[in-house]
């Protein structure tokens, strides 16, 4: 849209990109836990409209707390919002700071609302011959439109004008009160005619010029239902039409008041300082870290130590001497990477003591003199595969795998200071070396985008040695500067149990299960991607046949070309707007549902179905193989998710679908072994047994009964040998989702039933288990109280939103309070497994290896010859890893490939 900057205004809706900026993005903190998320996406759509529109005038209208006019009409106006979340306001203030360091106008009046401050300016604009934009995504603000008016959507980018609305509404713009005075507004509380939708609101917007000609004539009205109901809710229709039109109040301000220079922007600079906003600095000719230092000040800063470049033999040898005396020292690896039994290692840091720290080059593609690989490792192995020098790590699996990858198998780390950390920081703040350097010890380090990517280098191994041991040998030297701090936390914070018992000893066996990998069968592969593309095109021939020849060249893939075949040519009734309300929503629930009227949505579903499978899995698994060991090495975390679990990534084996075209069965065990499953069943439901000491539900582990069976005993009051496999299934149901905070809503959905239905079983569930009731809110009390809550083990979970004023936000925060206890302690049993299961293994001198965790299972790799021997292991181990009442069991299975032993 061509706008003259000089005869243009813009009008931005404070309230409307508060919320938007809020919830758009991710919520962000800066280093000290402030929430800045809303303030930090409120800068970039003020910079990305001044950049793009360059406007010579900009008005930023807020609204103002308490009663407006329109309460006066309707005192329930808006009453059933919920309370906005209880940080955004706080975030506003730094927002309105930020506009008067620009010299943003800013406007706002007691007692009347910001679309009606704005519709006012716009009515004094065009007299004096300008345009105006208002700013907004507000639907209300679609009734100003004219020829010197439109709205401009700053997310989307989209500019609306009064034909863009009226192609898009199918009625003029006078007519928008008419269309809301029927449909109303949920969200304001506008009660509008209750029992008649958009396309009967519609509709009727067509067949009458206004709501009054509508009531004059109300007898042509054609559907008795409709007409009834407007005539019943007259009243309600007249008001909602007064709430919705906008409110002339004249502002007082003249153009001048208006008036905005951009080149007030840098004044912005020692706020985006504060907040740590380094994109928005970055403008400002200042690239900070941590709001602090350029990479010439980093560099300087960290010249007050001695950081060597080991690059002669006697060098080498001196710094192996050292290493062996002082027996405990850190050490970190440079790769051209981040794959680490694919990319190339290229230097090794070591440090042995605060203020001193070496790096070793030997891959660098410079034309500096260095070291050669094989001197170096030849040096540094004997020393790295003794256990009696003690090692520290920041992420020691990496690094692990690194050397590994060179040859040389690490003995003898005693610390991670990631894994330490990542159990200590709040959701907020995060474990990575450099965060920790800040935090703890209050020092900025090089980041690779210093070092590498703004000197535009390939890799690491083209970055200069001076530069490069600035680099390296830092992470050496501050890892073992906060060795001490973190293991001093961690007894503070009673974590240090957790830590040594569960978390730190488990990354030994994640290095060693990575390490080994697993082999997948790339020729079988390529048959289900033949067999698969068959059936993609069997679907497709089916769909075109039922949908006509004109749809040969639809894309099954494109949402809206399947909205537009689904809704305008077959048809079918919408069911729901999309996520960004631009168009009706074609996901899986839409799909499910339209599925019993015609035949080509369940078709488009399996298709959808095929599809993932084919493009996730049999495509993209055979480009992770690796090319040395022709297998697969995904990598796990333990810190990914916050309950404790393990994720698996590049690939992800932990989805794997089980059941779907067999892909499971390309996965094999390595000729001469099979693969062993050990499944925990139920874990999660006998954590909560015993968690919560529910007599009811501890008695049915007890006695080995069905739980899902007496659970759904309890709901149709059916004695337990009567229960039908229906009535099991909702039985199940309920039991796996009770811990994730299972609504009426949900189970209604999900099982198709009423809402009623679905609450009375839920109020039953807890009638029949009234002791897990109680544990829930005791968790919730806890994490009320404290601020966290905590696993069996000790694993803390910040829980903010537990104070929220918003309902939907504080619901949120009490289930996920609820999973984590629930969860987390589940993820350590099984952690705790592991451990012990690999020590008894190597202890009985078994050959068996794990290769995969998913989730509550075990996939090991056992010779065949002592799979008998090694189930029993397995299953006794596991089974007896804790000392309850309730007791664990673990289900196993045994088979040629992984499909063979999927449940």
């Amino acid at each position: 849209m061509n706008l003259d900057p000089k005869k243009t205004v813009f009008l931005i809706d404070g309230s409307s990109f508060l919320y938007r900026a809020y919830y758009g993005v991710r919520p962000l903190h800066t280093p000290t836990g402030v929430p800045v998320q809303a303030v930090y996406s409120f800068c970039r759509m003020i910079k990305k409209l001044i950049d793009t529109f360059s406007p010579a005038a900009i008005v930023l209208v807020w609204d103002s707390k308490g009663k407006t006019t329109r309460h006066e009409m309707f005192p329930d106006y808006k009453a059933t919002r919920q309370a906005p979340p209880s940080d955004i306001f706080d975030q506003k203030k730094l927002i309105v700071q930020f506009a008067d360091m620009i010299g943003l106008p800013q406007i706002a009046q007691q007692g009347i609302e910001a679309d009606d401050i704005m519709y006012s300016l716009a009515l004094e604009c065009k007299k004096n011959g300008d345009t105006v934009v208002f700013a907004t995504s507000d639907k209300d603000m679609s009734q100003a439109l004219d020829a010197q008016v439109v709205m401009y959507d700053a997310f989307k980018d989209e500019f609306l004008d009064v034909a863009a609305f009226e192609k898009k509404r199918g009625f003029p713009v006078e007519k928008l009160p008419f269309y809301f005075s029927i449909l109303g507004d949920v969200s304001d509380n506008i009660p509008g005619v209750k029992g008649i939708g958009e396309k009967g609101a519609t509709d009727l917007v067509k067949q009458f010029v206004s709501l009054q000609d509508m009531y004059d004539h109300i007898d042509l009205v054609k559907k008795d239902r409709t007409r009834i109901l407007l005539q019943e809710q007259k009243e309600n229709a007249f008001l909602s039409q007064k709430l919705f039109l906008l409110q002339y109040h004249p502002t007082g301000l003249t153009r001048e008041n208006l008036l905005f220079d951009a080149n007030n922007w840098p004044k912005a600079k020692p706020l985006f300082e504060e907040l740590n906003f380094k994109t928005l600095l970055k403008g400002l000719d200042t690239v900070l870290q941590q709001g602090l230092s350029t990479a010439e000040e980093k560099i300087a800063k960290l010249k007050k130590y001695s950081f060597k470049t080991v690059t002669t033999t006697k060098e080498l040898q001196e710094l192996c001497y050292l290493l062996k005396d002082r027996k405990h020292f850190a050490i970190d690896t440079e790769t051209t990477g981040v794959k680490p039994l694919q990319d190339t290692l290229v230097g090794v840091s070591l440090c042995v003591k605060e203020g001193e720290s070496y790096y070793i080059p030997f891959g660098h593609n410079v034309d500096d003199v260095q070291l050669s690989r094989a001197e170096v490792i030849a040096a540094l192995k004997p020393i790295l595969e003794d256990a009696q020098y003690k090692k520290y790590l920041h992420h020691a699996k990496f690094d692990q795998l690194v050397l590994w990858h060179a040859g040389i198998n690490v003995c003898g780390v005693v610390f991670d200071s990631y894994i330490a950390a990542a159990l200590l920081v709040k959701e907020w703040q995060r474990a990575g070396l450099k965060d920790l350097s800040m935090t703890l010890l209050g020092e900025p380090m090089l980041t690779y985008e210093d070092v590498v990517t703004a000197n535009k280098y390939k890799d690491f191994s083209y970055v200069p040695f001076e530069l490069a041991t600035m680099y390296a040998a830092a992470d050496a030297h501050q890892t073992l500067r906060i060795k001490k701090l973190l293991e001093h936390a961690l007894k503070e914070e009673k974590l240090l149990s957790l830590y040594e018992t569960i978390e730190f000893p488990l990354v030994q066996i994640l290095f060693e299960m990575e390490a080994r990998g697993i082999y997948v069968d790339t020729a079988l592969l390529a048959k289900l991607d033949v067999q698969i593309t068959i059936a993609l095109e069997f679907l497709e021939a089916e769909i075109l046949a039922l949908s006509g020849e004109h749809n040969k060249d639809i894309n099954l893939g494109s949402p809206r070309q399947i909205e537009d075949l689904l809704f305008n040519q077959l048809k079918l009734p919408t069911q729901k707007k999309s996520a960004k309300g631009t168009s009706y929503s074609t996901d899986q629930e839409v799909l499910e549902t339209l599925a019993t009227m015609h035949p080509v949505p369940g078709l488009i579903l399996k298709h959808r179905e095929l599809s993932k499978l084919k493009n996730t899995y049999i495509d993209a698994l055979p480009t992770y193989v690796n090319p040395t060991t022709n297998r697969i090495h995904t990598t796990y975390s333990q810190v990914a998710v916050a309950t404790g679990r393990l994720a698996s990534s590049s690939p992800n084996l932990q989805n794997i679908p089980s059941n779907s075209f067999g892909i499971r069965a390309a996965f094999k065990p390595a000729p001469g072994s099979v693969f062993l499953s050990a499944d925990y069943s139920q874990i999660e439901l006998r954590v909560l047994a015993y968690l919560s000491g529910d007599k009811a539900l501890t008695n049915a582990f007890l006695s080995g009964h069905d739980i899902h069976a007496q659970t759904a005993a309890g709901l149709f009051d059916v004695p337990l040998d009567q229960i039908t496999n229906e009535q099991r299934q909702i039985g199940k149901r309920i039991n796996f989702s009770i811990l994730y905070g299972l609504t009426p809503y949900g189970l209604s959905k999900d099982l198709d039933i009423s809402f009623k239905d679905a609450k009375l079983y839920i109020d039953k569930y807890f009638q029949q288990y009234p002791q897990v009731s109680s544990w829930m809110a005791s968790i919730v009390d806890q994490a009320k109280k404290d601020g966290y809550v905590t696993t069996l083990w000790g694993r803390r979970r910040y829980i903010p939103a537990i104070h929220e004023r918003n309902r939907s936000l504080y619901e949120e925060a009490c289930r996920m309070a609820i999973n984590t206890v629930a969860q987390g302690t589940a993820a350590e049993i099984m952690k705790k497994g592991m451990i012990v299961l690999d020590a008894e293994l190597k202890k009985y001198n078994l050959d068996a290896k794990m290769l995969l965790q998913i989730h509550d299972e075990l996939l090991l790799e056992v010779p065949q010859d002592q799979q008998d021997d090694t189930v029993a292991l397995v299953k006794k181990v596991l089974e007896s890893v804790v000392d309850w009442t309730i007791p664990l069991v673990v289900t196993t299975r045994l088979g040629a490939d992984w499909h063979e032993v999927s449940k």
